[in-house]
C-alpha cells in the first residue's frame, strides 16, 4: 500500500514541478501541495533499505528487461507518430541504466550493485547499535550539513546514490532497532515536517527572495525536513497490520507507472498537458 501511494504522490509531484509553472512562479497554495507529496522517492529508498536488497542475477536482470521494454517500446511508438527513425536512438534505448532520463533507475542500480558490501558494513556493526548510531550521526553531517546546507557535491540535492545510502542505512536500522510506533505520533511527526517544509517555501515567497531558493531549500531529497517526513510517513504505513492481495497484485505495477510516465515520449506531451 505505501508502494502505491508514494507512486501517487509522485505522479502529483511531478505535475505540480514539471506540469506547471511551478519551477518559474511557484505559488504559496501549490508549495503547500508539493511539501505533502516530495517524501515518496525518500520512503521507495527506506522501503529498500528496511528489507535489505538482495543482490542476485535474476534481480538484475528482472530489473533491466522491465525498464528496456518500455524504454524501447515507446521510442519506436515516438518513432511510428513522428514518421522519423533513429538508429542511434533506438540504440541507446537500450542502455536503460547509463543513458536514460530515469534518474531514479540509475542511483538504485548504484545501490542494487553496492548493497552486499552495505549489508556486509551492516552485518558487521548491526550488534553495536552506539557504531550504527554513530555511522548515521555521520551520514547527516555529510547529509545535511555539507550537502544540504552548503550545497557541496558530496550530497548536493539527494539525487544520487549517496543519499540512496544514506537511506539505505536508516531503513535498515529502523529494521533492527526501532520498534512499532503509534499511529498518532507518526501522523503528528509527519504533519510537523511538512509543516516546516511548507513554512521554508512560503516564507521565501512572501520575502520575494529568488524562487529558485524554493526548490533548493524545501524539495530537496537529502533535506533534514524531507527525510524526517518520510521516515515519519514510512513508520506511518509500518504500523499499519492488513492483508490484500489486490493491493499486493497492484503495487506490482509501481515502478511500470514510474517508467511511463518519465519517458522523454510520455512526459513532454504528458506535462503539456496538465499545464
Amino acid at each position: 500500500m505505501l508502494r502505491l501511494v508514494c507512486m501517487l504522490f509522485i505522479l502529483l509531484h511531478h505535475f505540480i514541478v514539471h506540469g506547471s509553472e511551478f519551477v518559474t512562479a511557484p505559488s504559496v497554495w501549490l508549495t503547500i501541495m508539493n511539501s505533502f507529496l516530495v517524501i515518496a522517492v525518500d520512503c521507495f529508498v527506506l522501503i529498500s533499505g528496511y528489507f535489505g536488497i538482495k543482490a542476485k542475477w535474476k534481480g538484475f536482470i528482472h530489473l533491466y528487461v522491465l525498464c528496456a521494454f518500455y524504454s524501447v517500446f515507446l521510442t519506436l511508438f515516438s518513432f511510428y507518430e513522428t514518421g522519423q527513425f533513429s538508429i542511434k536512438e533506438f540504440l541507446f534505448s537500450f542502455l536503460v541504466f547509463s543513458n536514460s532520463k530515469w534518474w531514479f533507475i540509475q542511483c538504485y542500480v548504484y545501490l542494487f550493485i553496492l548493497s552486499p558490501i552495505l549489508n556486509i558494513v551492516i552485518d558487521s556493526i548491526s550488534k553495536n547499535r552506539k557504531v550504527f548510531i554513530a555511522l548515521l550521526l555521520i551520514g547527516s553531517i555529510l547529509t545535511f550539513y555539507f550537502g544540504y546546507l552548503w550545497k557541496g557535491s558530496i550530497n548536493q540535492d539527494g539525487y544520487n546514490v549517496m543519499n540512496f545510502i544514506f537511506l539505505y542505512f536508516i531503513g535498515r536500522f529502523v529494521a533492527l532497532y526501532i520498534g512499532f510506533i503509534k499511529i498518532r505520533f507518526s501522523i503528528a511527526l509527519y504533519l510537523m515536517n511538512v509543516a516546516v517544509i511548507s513554512l521554508i517555501g512560503i516564507s521565501i515567497l512572501l520575502m520575494n527572495i529568488n524562487v529558485k531558493w524554493v526548490s533548493l531549500l524545501c524539495f530537496p531529497y537529502n533535506s533534514p525536513f524531507v527525510i524526517s517526513a518520510a521516515i515519519a510517513f514510512f513508520l506511518l504505513f509500518r504500523s499499519l497490520t492488513f492483508k490484500n492481495c489486490y493491493v499486493n497484485w497492484m503495487a506490482s505495477s509501481a515502478l511500470s507507472i514510474y517508467l511511463i510516465h518519465e519517458h522523454n515520449y510520455i512526459s513532454c506531451k504528458l506535462y503539456n498537458y496538465i499545464n
